[in-house]
């Protein structure tokens, strides 16, 4: 079934910033899991969008990463908040490909520890 997703902009923030506290990811390694650029994860997560052609792609696009149903940020029940390991999505890519692993490490777990913050700082 096709959804125009961008009729249901608020829901699908609130379901998504949701999905992102349940499973622990931040918006850095959302951005890198799903291929969807830092800023337009803002986007989304405030309701917003440039075009209703992009956001309903942003949103098929995150479906299909996750293997989720069309309608799963629409109708999304919240589960019960459970422990998980912290997700993290690395990139080999970027300005900061000559700084030490280790260094690369630290720097994208303190990127993700503040996401996760401006998460719930809401």
């Amino acid at each position: 079934m096709n959804y125009n997703y961008f009729d249901y902009r608020e829901s699908i923030a609130e379901n998504l910033i949701s999905f992102l506290r349940q499973r622990g990811f931040s918006k850095l390694s959302f951005s890198k899991l799903t291929n969807i650029s830092r800023p337009t994860i803002d986007q989304i997560l405030k309701g917003e969008s440039p075009s209703p052609k992009q956001y309903n792609s942003q949103i098929t696009k995150i479906n299909e990463t996750f293997q989720l149903p069309d309608d799963y940020f629409i109708v999304f029940q919240e589960e019960p908040m459970t422990t998980s390991r912290y997700a993290y999505a690395y990139s080999d890519h970027g300005r900061d490909a000559d700084k030490s692993p280790k260094t690369m490490e630290l720097l994208n777990a303190l990127d993700d520890i503040l996401d996760v913050y401006s998460i719930y700082l809401k």
